[in-house]
C-alpha cells in the first residue's frame, strides 16, 4: 500500500500467547525464500519487522455461530483468510441474522469519516500543485523518508477521530514509518502532534 516491499509472513504454531517477539530463525527463512524469489531484494536495508499472533482455533475453519437465545454471534477463528473474506464473512453474517432481526439502515448516522490516502495509487499531497497553491502547509515536507507533510499532520488532528498518540499518527500518516524510523523527523513530529492534540 504505502509502495514498500513486504516480505513474509511465517507461520510457526506457539503456546505462549503473549510472545510476539520476531526470531533470529524467522528472519533467516524469510531471506532465504525472498532470495530465492528475487535476489536483488538482498541488496535492500530492512527497515522494520513486525510480529503478531493470528488467531487460532482447534479446527481448520472458520467459527461463525448465532445463539438466538443468548442473542449473540461469534465471529471467530479468522485466520489470514479474513482479510480477503471479510467482506463475504459479513455477507453470510447478514444473511444468518436475516431470518432473526430486522435489518434496516438507519438514516440518522452521520457520513463516515473519509480517511486521506495514504498509497501510492493517487497523488499525495506534496505532489499536489493545485492543494500547495491553496494552502502551502502541503508543501511542506517534515517526514522526508515517506514525504509527509505539515498539512497531513495538522488534517490528522483536525479530523473527527483524530490519532490516538503518535502510534496512531504513524498509521494516520505515515510519519515516522520510513528508513530513519523518526530519527530524523521525530523531534519536528512530536512538536506538531502535541500541537494537535492541544487544539
Amino acid at each position: 500500500m504505502y509502495g514498500n516491499v513486504m516480505l513474509g509472513p511465517t507461520a510457526e504454531d506457539l503456546t505462549d500467547r503473549t510472545a510476539t517477539g520476531t526470531s533470529e530463525e524467522g528472519f533467516a527463512f524469510l531471506r532465504e525464500k525472498g532470495a530465492a524469489l528475487m535476489p536483488i531484494l538482498l541488496r535492500e536495508e530492512v527497515t522494520a519487522t513486525y510480529a503478531g499472533l493470528r488467531a487460532a482455533i482447534d479446527r481448520n475453519d472458520y467459527l461463525i455461530d448465532v445463539d438466538d437465545e443468548r442473542r449473540y454471534v461469534l465471529v471467530g477463528g479468522i485466520r489470514s483468510t479474513g482479510l480477503t473474506a471479510g467482506m463475504a464473512i459479513a455477507e453470510h453474517v447478514g444473511g444468518l441474522l436475516g431470518g432473526r432481526l430486522e435489518l434496516t439502515g438507519r438514516p440518522d448516522l452521520p457520513a463516515p469519516p473519509r480517511m486521506p490516502n495514504l498509497g501510492e495509487a493517487g497523488p499525495r499531497p506534496f505532489q499536489d500543485a493545485a492543494a500547495i497553491a491553496a494552502d502551502p502547509e502541503y508543501g511542506r515536507i517534515v517526514c522526508f523518508c515517506e514525504r509527509v507533510t505539515r498539512g497531513e499532520i495538522r488534517d490528522a488532528y483536525a479530523s473527527v477521530i483524530p490519532p490516538a498518540g503518535l502510534d496512531g499518527l504513524r498509521r494516520r500518516t505515515r510519519a515516522m514509518n520510513g528508513r530513519c524510523q523518526g530519527f530524523y523527523c521525530g523531534a519536528e513530529v512530536r512538536v506538531l502532534a502535541e500541537q494537535g492534540a492541544a487544539r
